[in-house]
């Protein structure tokens, strides 16, 4: 058996004795042949410690499942973001790359224009233009549609365990965007800082 530690307390051990998880089930994604939260072999139902219910979940599974969650996370964040911006506030028409209809009049080639501009940033310009007005119902619809997934009752039940995690996630949060400006100011582009990532959350450590 690959020896693993819990993510949250690296302990060695399985079970509900972690200090640290907001469930207090250690849990290990090192290997994929075995139950993240039991260590067990067996797949389905079964699993005497998941929390969120009797189902065995290995390595891989929680892998696939994290990787499109922040997939989706972040392309929805960018869209909400984006789609909300005029185009004269985007930062590739101050650096001169598009005019005020987001057409591209200037070739991107300083590392600034070509983190301001590429495939994605020219994709969601193509978008607004072809939504025209209808760009804020887009964005507002959005929006409903996020609230009503927060606001129902099973997060209402969960509130307290959501404000812990936030709180966490709010700390993460600060370290992130240090770590993205810090990777922006190396010189890497857009697309390379959403491999990294997708890459670091994914990796063993």
């Amino acid at each position: 058996m690959n020896q693993t530690s819990c993510s949250y307390c690296k302990s060695k051990s399985f079970g509900k004795s972690c200090p640290f998880s907001p469930h207090r089930v250690h849990f290990h994604i090192g290997d994929s042949t075995r139950c993240c939260w039991c260590g067990s072999r067996a797949t389905g139902a079964g699993c005497p410690f998941n929390p969120h219910g009797k189902v065995h979940v290995h390595g891989i599974e929680f892998n696939s499942m994290v990787k499109e969650a922040i997939e989706k996370g972040i392309t929805m964040g960018y869209l909400r973001s984006t789609l909300s911006t005029p185009i004269t506030e985007m930062e590739a028409y101050h650096l001169g790359i598009i005019n005020e209809s987001g057409k591209r009049i200037k070739t991107p080639q300083t590392i600034d224009e070509l983190n301001a501009y590429g495939p994605l940033e020219e994709y969601v310009i193509s978008l607004k233009q072809a939504l025209g007005k209808n760009v804020d119902l887009v964005g507002q619809s959005m929006d409903i549609k996020l609230e009503s997934v927060i606001s129902n009752d099973d997060y209402a039940k969960v509130y307290e365990e959501s404000a812990k995690i936030k709180e966490i996630f709010f700390q993460a949060g600060s370290l992130f965007n240090e770590a993205v400006a810090t990777a922006y100011h190396s010189g890497l582009s857009t697309a390379t800082i959403e491999k990294l990532i997708i890459d670091s959350i994914l990796e063993k450590q």
